[in-house]
């Protein structure tokens, strides 16, 4: 397709991913301009950068923090003052911050979070101009343009700072390996159905353990989910939970329908096989209610599937690829004689198939800088700095070298016993492909498989790959829909709804006075205009 030899041709095999960073309308590019700009030979007017990001602060961030201003105090004279909220309130509390009008000059934001609702509001800066740009060489060095392009936004603007590794953090289950081997099983789980009897032997066998955890917002996830070929001319999106099905004329040219998850079966019989019943689109969810038997009692509360499998509590857990080298020392040292291993659940994928990966190209963790920072320049110059060369990134990603980690050739890194004080969530800050490093120890399976996330012809772009939907114009009607659907779409995942066609057809009704069909319609007008416009 010429959406994917347009990304393919540009990125390098260790893919190139965006970082960006925000400027108002005022601003020059040049860092010499401005207040706070250096004279010659010296320093900026101090400043201090303030951001707001989720989890709980590294222990040992303040000796970060200090390291970095005592390297930069002569070039950068910034400092970094951060405030981290619970995850279950980051949302919340960065859609106070922003109408309240606080000072705040980063603050870590995705399309699960507030981007859809505060990009068309105005509220963040556009980036476009610290990309590409020799007064910022980091960030140009960092993101090819291209890539920059495919995360631009329905305006053709960039709005992000964009956070990833690899175009697809590869979902897994990761599974206790001595349970599995306590248990009878001699040889490593895989395949769904092998999967199953080591459940059921956990049922059976190890009371009081779950045999999968899983977050109680996202529940089964990926698991399930139809590994079949892909139809050009009919196409998911996920607008706020709701999946809808954009069906096209075969030359890719018309939007034909636009069918709704709950539609009546006379619309699904409109698409083509395997789409044509709402049964066959969805086969997961029958899954999902059946094995949630494997499931907590309370799982719809649970919100560290992580933590409570580190416990003990949980013979496997949903997780994905990059975390496991950490994971896994994590187990090791909570349970004494435990070990950790996976199961790549989708077929093509464990079997490391060429184009086996349908992505748009854009990351899922960003930073947004709000338009009303007085430091953007100051900000942007900042993540230059960070990216401007791999000691800088692993300064913030790993720690300090000799305390907290030390670097093993190139390309890979060991972590030292105070390791344990700097565990800094790299995906809301610091992630860029271009410096990748991987556990020095990490075994040689888990390395195949980082290595095939890295590798262009993994991915593809599929058919409006592309294409952003813009809400402003439906703005209350997507947040009525958004705010009902919800809860159900929560439990669904959860496997908790067993009749789900028939109540799935009842939240339908429900959503059409609320707007759905407005949205429907909004939908059919954008991809037309995307269309028109030459996009696929």
């Amino acid at each position: 397709m010429k959406t994917k030899q347009l990304v393919l041709t540009a990125l390098s095999v260790t893919m190139a991913a965006a970082l960006t960073a925000c400027g108002n309308g005022n601003e020059t590019v040049s860092p010499a301009s401005g207040n706070n700009a250096a004279t010659a030979g010296q320093p900026p007017k101090a400043v201090t950068l303030k951001g707001m990001l989720f989890g709980d602060a590294p222990k040992d961030l303040p000796r970060v923090l200090e390291e970095f201003e005592k390297q930069t105090k002569d070039t950068l004279n910034t400092k970094l003052e951060i405030q981290w909220n619970p995850v279950s309130d980051h949302k919340q509390k960065v859609k106070l911050m922003m109408a309240a009008g606080e000072e705040v000059d980063f603050v870590f934001d995705a399309d699960f979070q507030n981007l859809r609702e505060l990009i068309p509001q105005g509220a963040y800066a556009q980036l476009d101009k610290y990309f590409n740009n020799d007064e910022y060489p980091g960030l140009k060095a960092a993101f090819s343009s291209e890539f920059v392009d495919m995360n631009k936004r329905y305006d053709d603007h960039l709005y992000t700072i964009p956070f990833t590794q690899y175009f697809y953090d590869i979902p897994v289950v990761y599974i206790r390996k001595d349970l599995r081997e306590k248990l009878g099983f001699s040889e490593p789980i895989a395949s769904y159905d092998e999967l199953q009897q080591f459940y059921d032997k956990v049922l059976e066998s190890e009371q009081g353990v779950t045999p999968l955890a899983v977050k109680g917002n996202g529940g089964f996830q990926e698991m399930f989910a139809p590994d079949r070929k892909e139809l050009d001319h009919v196409r998911p999106l996920n607008l706020g939970g709701i999946i809808y099905y954009v069906h096209l004329s075969d030359d890719l040219k018309q939007v034909q329908d636009v069918v709704a998850f709950g539609d009546p079966e006379t619309e699904w019989a409109k698409l083509p096989e395997p789409f044509s019943t709402m049964k066959s689109a969805f086969t997961q969810y029958d899954e999902w209610a059946e094995w949630s038997k494997y499931l907590e009692k309370d799982v719809l509360s649970q919100k560290d599937q992580k933590a409570y499998f580190m416990s003990g509590k949980a013979a496997s857990y949903y997780g994905t690829m990059s975390s496991y080298a950490a994971d896994k020392k994590m187990l090791q040292q909570t349970l004494a004689g435990a070990d950790l291993e996976f199961f790549v659940f989708k077929e093509h994928i464990r079997n490391m198939e060429p184009e086996a990966i349908s992505t748009n190209y854009k990351a899922n963790n960003s930073i947004a800088i709000p338009v009303s920072s007085k430091n953007i320049d100051r900000t942007m110059k900042f993540f230059d700095w960070m990216f401007a060369s791999r000691e800088n990134h692993d300064l913030f990603e790993y720690g300090i070298p000799g305390v907290h980690w030390e670097a093993v050739g190139d390309t890979q890194f060991k972590l030292l016993e105070g390791s344990e004080n700097y565990v800094f969530p790299g995906y809301e800050f610091t992630w860029n492909p271009t410096m990748i490093r991987t556990p020095a120890d990490l075994d040689e399976t888990a390395k195949q498989y980082l290595e095939y996330s890295a590798k262009p012809d993994t991915y593809y772009a599929a058919v409006l790959a592309k294409f952003s939907f813009d809400t402003s114009t439906v703005k209350g009607e997507f947040a009525n829909v958004q705010s009902k659907a919800d809860p159900f779409i929560q439990t669904l995942k959860a496997g908790q709804v067993k009749n789900w066609e028939a109540e799935a057809a009842a939240l339908n009704k429900e959503l059409k006075n609320l707007g759905l069909d407005t949205i429907r319609g909004e939908i059919k007008s954008q991809v037309q205009a995307y269309l028109d416009a030459g996009g696929q």
